[in-house]
């Protein structure tokens, strides 16, 4: 469901379409995994094809996994235009995360 492979770096999600990502690890400024961390979607920031930054649609919060790991769902609108994804996290507690994805065409 909306997650694909991981390319040589990137990751790639199936546009249009909703997924559960990974985001971290968030450690603290000791190195120290942080496993406490509220992230609402205000604060999971996706540029689009290096377009301005907005949050997330999707309204859910992040859940933690584990080791500093997130769980963060994004919703079909947060995929929708293909190229480039960056998903940044910067709060409180923790150093900022930011990983980038692949959004291919939709295949569904």
């Amino acid at each position: 469901m909306g997650f694909i492979n991981y390319t040589g770096g990137r990751f790639v999600l199936e546009g249009s379409q909703s997924a559960s990502i990974k985001m971290g690890p968030f450690i603290d400024t000791d190195g120290t995994a942080v496993t406490d961390l509220i992230i609402a979607q205000s604060d999971v920031r996706l540029s689009k094809n290096g377009g301005d930054y907005a949050q997330k649609s999707d309204a859910a919060s992040a859940t933690h996994d584990e080791n500093g790991w997130y769980d963060v769902a994004l919703g079909s609108g947060d995929t929708a235009i293909q190229g480039n994804l960056l998903v940044a996290i910067n709060v409180a507690g923790a150093l900022p995360v930011f990983r980038m994805f692949e959004v291919s065409p939709g295949g569904s």
